[in-house]
C-alpha cells in the first residue's frame, strides 16, 4: 500500500526578544506566545514558515509591525484564484472569488509578507525587518509583536486567557487579517487591502441589514460589514470607532471576538468555528487537504516592500 506524506503545514518561528526573556513573567509570556502559535498553528494548514520577534511593550496592549508588499488587483486576485482553484473544498474561499466583482475594487492590494508567501505561494514576499524594526539587508522577521501587561490568569472552560487572545490577535495580522487587511485610515496611496475586498455597508443599525454596496469609508456613523458573498449575508460587523484604532479589526458588538478592536476581555478559545477563522480562510488560508497552494504562474510586478504597524486598543 502506498502512503501519501502530507505538505508540511503553517509553522509560526517564535524568537523571544530579550524584553521578553528577561522580564520578571518571562516564563508567563513564554507559555502565552507558544500557546497562541500552536493554536494558529494547528488551524491552518497551509505549507510554509513565517519568523515572528516578540518582544515586551508597557506601552501597548498588543501591536504588530509587519512586512508587507504591493501587488496589483489583478495579480493579487489571480492569486486568490488559484488558490481557490488548487483547494476546492475550501468552499470559504470559493465563495470569497466568486464575488470579488461586488466588492470594492482599487488598482492595488497591499498584503503582508505572510499572507503573499504562505497563504498565497508568492515566494518572492520574503520578510525582511532586523530586531529594529528597519527593513533592510539581513532582516528575515515578517513581523515584530509586541506585548504589554497582558493578564495570565485562567478564565475558565473554553475561554482564552487574555494574554492568548491578544496574542493571536496579532498573529492573525501577521498572516494578513485584523488589521493589516485594510488600507482604512492609512495614507495608502489608492491601495486596498485584503480584508477590503469584503466589507459591505449595511442600511441599518446592524449587519442584519447588510447590502451590496461596499464599503470603504472611516465615518464612525457608517455601519460595516465582512460578507463573503457579495453583501448577502455578514460574518461580523467591523470597527468604525476611529480614534487610532483599527478599521480591519472586528467592532465591539454581541459576543467577545478575539479580533475585535477593543480588549474585550476573555474571549472564546480559537477554533474552526470562530469568525476569526472563516476571515482568514477568506483570504486564503485553511485549506482542507495539506497540500503545497498552486503558485501563480504569471509575471508579477511592482512588488516592492511596504511596513505597517497595527495595534490593539486596551
Amino acid at each position: 500500500m502506498a502512503f501519501v506524506t502530507p505538505a508540511q503545514a503553517l509553522l509560526i518561528i517564535p524568537t523571544f526578544d530579550s524584553t521578553i526573556t528577561s522580564n520578571a513573567n518571562a516564563g508567563a509570556y513564554e507559555a502565552a506566545i507558544n500557546t497562541a502559535v500552536e493554536t494558529i498553528d494547528g488551524l491552518y494548514s497551509n505549507p510554509g514558515t513565517v519568523q515572528v520577534l516578540f518582544e515586551y511593550n508597557s506601552a501597548v496592549n498588543g501591536q504588530s509591525d509587519t512586512t508587507e508588499y504591493s501587488l496589483s488587483y489583478t495579480d493579487y486576485t489571480n492569486l486568490l484564484t488559484a488558490a481557490s482553484t488548487a483547494h476546492p473544498r475550501n468552499t470559504v474561499l470559493s465563495t470569497a472569488v466568486a464575488n470579488l466583482s461586488a466588492g470594492n475594487k482599487a488598482s492595488t492590494i497591499d498584503a503582508t509578507s505572510a499572507l503573499l508567501r504562505v497563504g498565497l505561494g508568492l515566494n518572492a514576499a520574503t520578510g525582511c525587518l532586523n530586531a529594529a524594526g528597519v527593513c533592510g539587508t539581513g532582516g528575515t522577521y515578517d513581523s515584530i509583536v509586541s506585548v504589554g501587561n497582558v493578564g495570565f490568569s485562567s478564565n475558565g472552560p473554553g475561554l482564552n486567557i487574555d494574554a492568548v487572545s491578544v496574542l493571536e490577535h496579532e498573529l492573525d495580522e501577521v498572516l494578513g487579517g485584523g488589521g493589516t487587511g485594510t488600507t482604512l485610515g492609512q495614507n495608502a496611496n489608492g491601495a486596498i487591502g485584503p480584508t477590503d475586498l469584503y466589507r459591505y455597508q449595511s442600511s441599518g443599525s446592524t449587519c442584519a441589514d447588510v447590502d451590496s454596496t461596499p464599503s470603504y469609508t472611516t465615518d464612525s456613523s457608517a455601519v460595516a460589514c465582512y460578507s463573503i458573498d457579495g453583501g448577502k449575508t455578514s460574518l461580523v460587523q467591523m470597527n468604525e470607532a476611529g480614534g487610532g484604532s483599527d478599521y480591519g479589526d472586528f467592532a465591539n458588538v454581541g459576543p467577545a471576538e478575539i479580533q475585535d478592536a477593543f480588549d474585550p476581555g476573555p474571549t472564546p478559545l480559537y477554533t474552526d468555528a470562530s469568525p476569526e477563522f472563516t476571515m482568514m480562510e477568506s483570504i486564503g488560508y485553511d485549506a482542507p487537504e495539506p497540500a503545497t497552494l498552486a503558485m501563480f504562474s504569471g509575471a508579477i510586478t511592482g512588488l516592492g516592500w511596504l511596513r505597517r504597524r497595527r495595534t490593539r486598543r486596551a
